[in-house]
């Protein structure tokens, strides 16, 4: 069983984690879109443009920032399937994976993640406390 705060120290490693993927793909993304581009003349149709006009000065970062954001959601997954679902080699009792279902149902509608976490624990708390399931 894990420790309340060694639970609270991987839930901060965790946020820390997602937060840092989504710094690195914006400035991973922002060099590779400025990468040969220093020393060039500027061309009639300003910097950033192609011969056809078109500003392709967005396209990689936009690129990089859409895999790191999937990235993010492939780490949260994998934290998701390892811990709330399976208790060792066996299922989750009924009250942790209700609980886990509030939690992500707190995080589509948008919640910050650390409120989903703290709503997806209080919602298998009481389930437990009460003796439902």
């Amino acid at each position: 069983m894990m420790s309340a705060g060694s639970f609270l120290i991987a839930l901060a490693a965790l946020s820390l984690g997602t937060y840092l993927m989504r710094f690195a793909g914006v400035k991973l993304g922002g060099a590779i879109a400025t990468k040969g581009r220093r020393g060039q003349p500027v061309t009639s149709g300003g910097a950033g443009t192609t011969s056809a006009g078109v500003d392709d000065s967005g396209t990689s970062t936009e690129r990089v920032t859409m895999w790191m954001d999937r990235a993010t959601v492939v780490l949260i997954g994998a934290v998701f399937a390892t811990t709330a679902i399976f208790d060792g080699q066996d299922l989750a009792d009924p009250a942790r994976l209700i609980g886990v279902g509030a939690g992500v149902l707190a995080a589509i509608v948008r919640v910050p993640m650390l409120l989903a976490v703290v709503i997806g624990m209080g919602m298998c708390a009481l389930i437990r406390t009460t003796g439902i399931l």
